[in-house]
């Protein structure tokens, strides 16, 4: 056998990242070692990964020059930013801005920077032969102009960015990562109701919109990575991989997490204007998200894109942790 090839892992202490070190460390060992890309190599989440034989370097996304040091040598990089992480930041840094489209596109421009400077350090990285770039379907476009949320847009910038560049579209395999399970645990959790003796979850959009869900994140994304990296010919040269494991409806959604705690559960559909008033900000930028799955309806995420499924990677789905399953480990 030859010399392991290097894989760089940005993101490695967080959800995506970490499913993709986990199951290049489960499945792939014997062919690859793994660099870890983190702002801290002393967080504990930092220390974890080097006892686990991956190889922690630190830079920061704003900084090309770090990135390129941290790519040196890489054969393949999966790249990832956080919006929410930059909204929080943003919120944080301006605690009297009331201006949710302010404030998220500040955080979205932030982000859009940010995943350039992977895609140059990429450029200058002499030895890549595979850009695996978590993205989103660019909303703007395939609604025709008609909605434009921030925390799409800002990953969709990034995107174009890539496919301006020939020799860098060539390795590239863009990946879609659909709703989390964990949504439920935080921006769309559902509220317990003593009166009814039932939850409710109140959004802005209807039941039967279309969605799909990755479940647990942790457990079953990196799988998609992992099939993208073994099958380049497939992925490569701008193909998107699309990660989920269920599709259904919000309503659906729903009445999967309340068949997995045993309880009652009910959609109720609001105005964006009363959720708006009485939710956080991230409720609200969140929502203009959905607003753009409930426009394009059959469509979904796909537009015009051509997308490769777990059936189309040779992924059993019936191995990754089901959506109810998933369900069942978030708390009430």
């Amino acid at each position: 056998m030859g010399a392991k090839k290097l894989v760089t892992v940005v993101g490695a202490t967080g959800a995506q990242g970490g499913s993709v070190v986990d199951y290049l460390l489960k499945n792939r060992s014997q062919e690859f070692t793994i660099r870890a890309v983190t702002r801290s190599t002393e967080s504990a989440a930092a220390k974890a990964l080097a006892t686990r034989g991956v190889e922690v370097v630190r830079a920061d996304l704003t900084d090309t020059a770090a990135l390129k040091a941290a790519f040196a040598g890489s054969y393949a990089i999966f790249a990832v930013t956080n919006f929410w992480g930059l909204f929080s930041d943003a919120q944080k840094q301006f605690p009297d801005e009331k201006d949710v489209a302010l404030l998220a596109g500040q955080a979205a421009a932030i982000e859009t920077q940010m995943g350039i400077n992977m895609v140059d350090a990429a450029l200058a990285t002499d030895t890549l032969q595979h850009y695996i770039w978590s993205t989103l379907t660019d909303a703007y476009t395939v609604s025709g102009g008609r909605i434009k949320p921030p925390h799409y847009e800002s990953k969709a910038q990034v995107t174009r960015y890539i496919q301006s560049k020939p020799e860098m579209l060539a390795k590239t395999t863009f990946v879609w990562c659909a709703y989390y399970a964990t949504n439920f645990a935080g921006l769309t959790r559902p509220i317990y109701v003593p009166a009814t003796g039932q939850y409710i979850q109140i959004q802005a959009t209807p039941s039967d919109q279309p969605i799909a869900c990755i479940g647990n994140t942790r457990s079953n994304f990196g799988i998609f990575v992992e099939a993208a990296l073994a099958q380049p010919d497939k992925t490569r040269g701008g193909q998107t991989v699309f990660a989920f494991v269920e599709s259904t409806t919000l309503g659906g959604l729903l009445q999967t997490w309340a068949e997995a705690h045993n309880v009652k559960a009910t959609y109720i559909q609001v105005s964006r204007e009363t959720l708006f008033s009485s939710w956080p900000m991230e409720v609200q930028e969140f929502t203009v998200g959905m607003e753009f799955w409930d426009m394009i309806r059959d469509k979904e995420w796909t537009g015009k894109d051509s997308l490769l499924t777990y059936s189309d990677l040779g992924i059993d789905v019936l191995t990754l942790k089901s959506v109810k399953d998933s369900f069942a480990e978030l708390e009430l």
